[in-house]
């Protein structure tokens, strides 16, 4: 059982790690390049489809790590899931209290300011979830050392 979890925890936290790199480099730039008219219908669509792509990773990721708390193969570290957990908690802050507000803005309609701050501020989230995917390649790393 705590294989598998560790194996989950992989899968999602890269899932998500890559999910985070495309959106930062690919489609937040090219948002500016939506049109001003049809901005706030896409962001809506946006939003509401995102949601699809993103809760299963974040949420395999989250039951994933707390599980490894409990359940985890020896020679992992409890600090190892602990830490992300933490990492999770820090990407949900950032997303309530940066993100989620600049695509409500762009909702509405084109808003430069908000569209600048979207992109700088996602470099959060990316830099939190490759942490979390290195630190579960990590914990897998120390049991597949030990076999």
């Amino acid at each position: 059982m705590s294989t598998f979890l560790l194996l989950l925890e992989d899968a999602a936290t890269l899932f998500m790690a890559g999910v985070l790199w495309t959106m930062q480099v690919l489609n937040y730039p090219l948002l500016s390049l939506v049109g001003r008219d049809a901005l706030p219908g896409y962001e809506t669509v946006h939003n509401r489809r995102f949601g699809l792509v993103v809760f299963p990773g974040v949420l395999v990721a989250l039951g994933a790590a707390i599980g490894l708390i409990f359940v985890r193969p020896t020679r992992v570290p409890v600090w190892g899931p602990v830490a992300e957990v933490g990492l999770l908690v820090g990407i949900a802050v950032s997303t309530a209290a940066l993100q989620a507000p600049q695509h409500g803005r762009l909702a509405k309609g084109w808003d430069a300011g908000a569209h600048e701050l979207l992109v700088r501020s996602n470099w959060i989230r990316v830099v939190l979830w490759s942490a979390a995917g290195l630190l579960a390649l990590f914990m897998t790393q120390q049991v597949i050392s030990g076999q």
